[in-house]
């Protein structure tokens, strides 16, 4: 069994995934949504029986909001019995030295990082306790869980975690708190998280021209918290998915080319890809789509605040992503409807998957 399971976590990402026996699974989750999504996901852990709710791995892909903000209360809950085997998240002590959006983002992995240490987690174990990191050159750092399944790391690079430190100290010192000297300014910090729920102790409609949008010059994303995004390259049992976080579409790319030369081939083989970034235009790009053999494409995202999926990013799946194309949605929304006109489909060739009825979240076996 490899499972994934695209939780309904409005705007963000909250991916609870789950390989080997389908009786005694193992369990990776990669990152909890936005903060009121938190609760979805301590539902889902709700289900395991108590005593038996340990994952191998939390992966928290980087600091913006719709990706840490359910994480900063799934560790400040002391009830639920939830137990990380390591914990993949690259905080102040784990960036590399810099040479000099959302500015709220290294608040909440100062608030992170503090719920990590207290709770005495493996923080990034599988490096050391240093950055999760591509290096410039060399193999790809890998990993294997406990259970068979391998994750090769694809994001970030030493460029992104450096833009990342300038951005980060900027930031926490505007709000009265040092990285460097945390418990100096512990009531600071005690202080801004109980305002973001942790206790104390973006329309559609309209025609579409595919292979207009498919051919709009694609323009990368360049924010310095997206660049910082944990990317992996998930495999297990003769099955593989790319789980792309926020991350950078040339970034990603480069280890792709890394990856496939290394193993001689000419195409990286994908049974799914989620989008990076929730489909955004910035972040998938035709060049990133031709290193892939890849039929199942995974959007996770309701929409909200910014409208993702972007068209572009859509049609650049239609008409360059290959044979046999489906795209799966966790949510059904006006935004993302348009892909489901019998018309596109047929002239297209392409299947489209939505939650059942008016449910939200969708389960995707590989």
């Amino acid at each position: 069994m490899f499972r994934i399971e695209m939780l309904p976590a409005q705007q963000g990402d909250a991916l609870w995934i789950e390989y080997g026996d389908p009786t005694s699974p193992h369990r990776v989750l990669i990152d909890a949504g936005t903060p009121p999504t938190y609760q979805v996901v301590r539902d889902r852990i709700r289900q395991l029986p108590e005593g038996a709710r340990d994952i191998e791995l939390f992966i928290v892909t980087h600091i913006d909001t719709d990706h840490i903000g359910g994480a900063l209360r799934l560790l400040a809950d002391d009830t639920l019995g939830f137990q990380p085997g390591d914990i993949w998240f690259n905080g102040w002590r784990q960036l590399p030295a810099a040479t000099g959006a959302d500015r709220l983002g290294p608040i909440d992995g100062e608030i992170l990082s503090r719920l990590i240490d207290r709770g005495g987690w493996s923080w990034n174990g599988a490096f050391s306790g240093g950055a999760a990191m591509v290096g410039a050159d060399g193999p790809l750092p890998a990993c294997q869980l406990v259970g068979g399944m391998t994750l090769t790391l694809l994001s970030p690079g030493p460029e992104q975690l450096q833009d990342l430190k300038r951005e980060w100290i900027g930031v926490v010192r505007d709000a009265g708190l040092d990285p460097n000297h945390p418990e100096a300014t512990e009531e600071t910090l005690r202080a801004v998280a109980a305002r973001k729920g942790v206790r104390a102790d973006r329309l559609g409609g309209g025609d579409v021209d595919v292979r207009k949008l498919a051919e709009a010059p694609f323009v990368p994303d360049r924010s310095v918290a997206n660049g910082s995004t944990i990317a992996v390259l998930a495999e297990f049992d003769g099955r593989s998915v790319l789980l792309g976080g926020d991350g950078f579409a040339d970034v990603i790319a480069a280890a792709v080319r890394r990856l496939v030369q290394a193993r001689g081939r000419r195409k990286l083989a994908l049974d799914a890809l989620k989008l990076p970034h929730h489909g955004s235009t910035h972040n998938l790009s035709t060049d990133l789509l031709s290193l892939l053999s890849c039929g199942r494409y995974l959007v996770s995202t309701s929409g909200a605040i910014f409208g993702h999926p972007d068209r572009e990013a859509v049609a650049r799946i239609i008409v360059a992503g290959g044979a046999d194309r489906a795209l799966f949605f966790n949510y059904r929304t006006a935004v993302n409807a348009l892909w489901d006109a019998p018309g596109l489909r047929r002239e297209f060739g392409y299947e489209v998957t939505y939650p059942a009825g008016n449910a939200s979240g969708l389960v995707v076996d590989l």
